[in-house]
């Protein structure tokens, strides 16, 4: 089931990566390398279905959880996928999913289809 996808990480090689991957798969993506540019579109941008992000952004931006919070206030019903070193999992309990990286794309691929097919509406 192809969404409407945001995509925030601040390494380019997972970026070009997973969006790679996505499209391929039929996904509509955007794709952003700081949460300070992700947040900025959340005020512009046409409700998403799926943000990926990891957990730990550069100090002076916001971490993804964080982020992922505010996307549910501006898009209610949004998945969030959380994609980062096992350790940083505890953290995205009770907020999204989680995937250890690193990943490969199909199995990024794998995961989000695996979370768009549950129960619920999406935005």
């Amino acid at each position: 089931m192809p969404a409407r996808t945001v995509i925030v990480h601040d390494d380019p090689r997972f970026i070009e990566l997973s969006a790679g991957a996505l499209a391929a798969a039929g996904h509509q993506i955007r794709a952003f390398s700081s949460s300070m540019a992700a947040i900025d579109a959340l005020q512009a941008d046409e409700p998403a279905q799926l943000l990926i992000t990891r957990i730990a952004f550069p100090q002076g931006q916001p971490n993804g959880v964080s982020l992922a919070r505010m996307a549910r206030v501006k898009w209610p019903g949004v998945r969030i996928l959380f994609v980062g070193r096992p350790e940083n999992q505890e953290h995205t309990e009770g907020v999204g999913e989680f995937l250890a990286a690193p990943v490969a794309g199909h199995e990024l691929v794998a995961a989000v289809g695996q979370i768009l097919s549950r129960n619920g509406d999406l935005p």
